[in-house]
């Protein structure tokens, strides 16, 4: 099995928090807090969009680092009435990286950064 893995410093329950608004079909699978004196911290969440698992953990440790927006989730859609309110609520207090359009390789497409520094390309074929 393959399951994308996001870090994030301190905010895991604000993404699956976020997740949940954003995405209808939004499942969590399992949830598990770090020890004191971190016990307020996630240290793994099994969560699911679209019936894809993704895991999350928060870090306790300051990094240098943050998500690449190399490394995005990319999700067919079939309306673009979807595909324009999911890039609406993930590009609040995100960037676009990439407007709503068609860019010639798909009918309409979305590169977005969501708040939290994650990345999702959205599309109709």
């Amino acid at each position: 099995m393959l399951r994308p893995f996001i870090t994030i410093e301190k905010q895991a329950q604000e993404v699956l928090d976020f997740y949940k608004s954003v995405f209808p079909n939004f499942s969590l699978h399992s949830l598990k807090y770090h020890a004191d004196p971190h016990s307020d911290l996630i240290m793994l969440a099994v969560f699911s969009i679209k019936n894809q698992e993704i895991m999350i953990s928060d870090t306790y440790i300051s990094h240098d680092w943050k998500i690449t927006p190399g490394i995005s989730f990319f999700i067919d859609l079939d309306k673009e009435e979807e595909l324009q309110i999911l890039t609406d609520l993930l590009g609040k207090n995100g960037k676009v990286h990439m407007p709503v359009a068609n860019y010639g390789f798909s009918t309409l497409f979305s590169w977005i950064e969501d708040q939290f520094g994650v990345n999702w390309q959205l599309n109709i074929e």
